[in-house]
């Protein structure tokens, strides 16, 4: 066994991506992908498909790379990642199961202009079986906010799909399928009604069939859009959720394809909207690349989407910005284009808000409070502040996040009467955080909380904010944390 140069108390920097991350790719085993950014791997197909993949192999390599992020005349990706955090050793798990990339695969019906596997033409069948490596974990080694992207080649063309489905099931560990629902998917369609699929995610890149033929190899524009009406169906039953993206190529900037994606969308109703940015020139280290173009369109798609009653999502924000200063310098550009174009876009135009089909009910609107911590203060709506008192009260966190889980270690909320945790996935719903329950949203009002704090992702804050107004019961204190 390797000598570990740490001890207990020792503070490293660390990473839970290498904590209790897998990344099962067509490469190799490693802890994760974030972009252009990765960790070396842990072994190659040939070594697991010889067996040398034991949970005591994938432990041992998560220490090795912790141990190389904190030696200064190491070479790892990781150490310009911001996602690196600071943590006592001591309070590290290495055998647990946490954020899972399932790519082990790369064959595809599509050929993007985009991808990686097309560029390389690297488009494999399965390298080895990633369900063995999987099932080294038990049930009780994952880690409650466990989920899984699939995200390799094209998952509705996985003779065992339903296999994979049904372990991330009894795991109860979170889906998130990529596919480009070329192929409808009747298990793909069910997981997302049922909510075992929390998210289905389809990156369409265009407004016409013919800028889709070009950029992704073959004509099923229509094909997909039928396959995606389907498919939003399935997320309007309150568990699962579709998000429709949108990559902003050299070739799809054109406003014929944003007004046609736009209408599309109005058209389709999907619960949630994604935009984004082609990753290609930062993954080949294309420095200098300019954005101009595909920043201005993006602003542009934005607005309409807004302007018709759609708040489309920053992927970008969460998938590279997070972790890379050159997509944080892209995102404030972003934000600033959006920012002036916004200027010369009617919003607030009840004849132009498209009526959302696929919900019966309007969307209850509620601002609520705000609450800050160190000091722990209630911020009103007029602009008042006040100590906030927990003292003995029935407090709710919503959602079960990173997030709610420091609050409610946080000092300032110990003298309160912790209730537990609001979270709309039903695979989520039973788990405990530090000792305390997930719960529905139906149940808040027989749980007779005093006060509910919200720590709401941006991409989930009017949804949670509309659930919350339905189930909460009049005259309690909603507050949502200070940004």
């Amino acid at each position: 066994m390797p000598f570990d140069p740490f001890s207990p108390d020792d503070i490293v920097k660390t990473c839970c991506k290498l904590e209790s991350g897998l990344n099962l790719s067509v490469e190799g085993l490693r802890a994760c992908t974030r972009g252009a950014m990765m960790p070396p791997l842990f072994c190659s197909p040939e070594e697991i498909k010889k067996g040398v993949v034991t949970k005591e192999f994938i432990i041992e390599k998560r220490k090795e790379y912790i141990r190389m992020l904190n030696d200064e005349s190491s070479q790892i990706d990781c150490k310009s990642c911001l996602m690196v955090e600071q943590k006592r050793y001591g309070d590290i798990d290495f055998s647990r199961l946490g954020h899972v990339d399932l790519q082990h695969y790369s064959f595809c019906n599509l050929r993007c202009t985009y991808c990686a596997y097309t560029r390389d033409e690297m488009h494999f069948s399965v390298q080895y079986d990633a369900l063995a490596v999987l099932r080294l974990f038990s049930p009780n080694d994952v880690e409650w906010n466990a989920h899984v992207d699939f995200a390799g080649g094209e998952p509705s063309l996985l003779e065992n799909l339903e296999e994979y489905l049904e372990f991330f099931r009894t795991r109860r560990i979170r889906v998130l399928m990529f596919t480009n629902a070329v192929l409808f998917s009747q298990a793909i369609y069910d997981g997302l009604a049922d909510g075992s699929i929390y998210w289905v995610i389809t990156s369409l890149d265009a407004g016409t069939p013919s800028t889709f033929k070009a950029l992704r190899g073959k004509d099923k524009y229509l094909q997909v859009i039928e396959n995606l009406s389907r498919y939003a169906v399935a997320g309007s039953k309150g568990k699962g959720m579709l998000a429709v993206k949108y990559i902003f190529c050299e070739s799809n900037r054109g406003d014929d394809d944003i007004a046609g994606f736009a209408y599309a969308m109005l058209a389709l109703r999907p619960q949630k909207v994604w935009l984004t940015f082609d990753f290609a020139p930062m993954y080949m280290r294309q420095s200098g690349y300019d954005y101009s173009r595909q920043i201005e369109a993006y602003a542009k798609l934005f607005l309409l989407l807004k302007k018709h009653g759609i708040e489309a999502f920053h992927y970008y924000k969460e998938a590279i910005a997070t972790v890379s200063r050159e997509g944080r310098d892209i995102m404030d550009r972003l934000l600033s284009a959006i920012d002036g174009q916004s200027s010369t876009t009617p919003f607030d135009v009840s004849d132009l808000i498209f009526r959302d089909f696929r919900n019966g009910e309007p969307p209850v609107e509620i601002e609520p409070d705000r609450f800050s911590i160190n000091p722990l203060k209630l911020i009103t709506n007029n602009g008042s502040s006040r100590q906030l008192s927990v003292e003995g009260k029935r407090v709710l966190l919503v959602p079960a996040c990173p997030l709610t889980q420091k609050i409610l270690s946080d000092p300032e909320f110990q003298s309160a009467d912790w209730i537990g945790f609001v979270d709309r996935n039903p695979i989520q719903q039973g788990k405990q955080i530090e000792g305390r329950t997930i719960y529905s949203y139906e149940a808040i009002s027989s749980m007779k909380p005093d006060i509910i704090l919200v720590a709401p992702p941006e991409k989930h804050r009017l949804d949670i904010l509309d659930a919350i107004a339905r189930n909460a019961p009049a005259g309690i204190t909603i507050a949502e944390i200070a940004g």
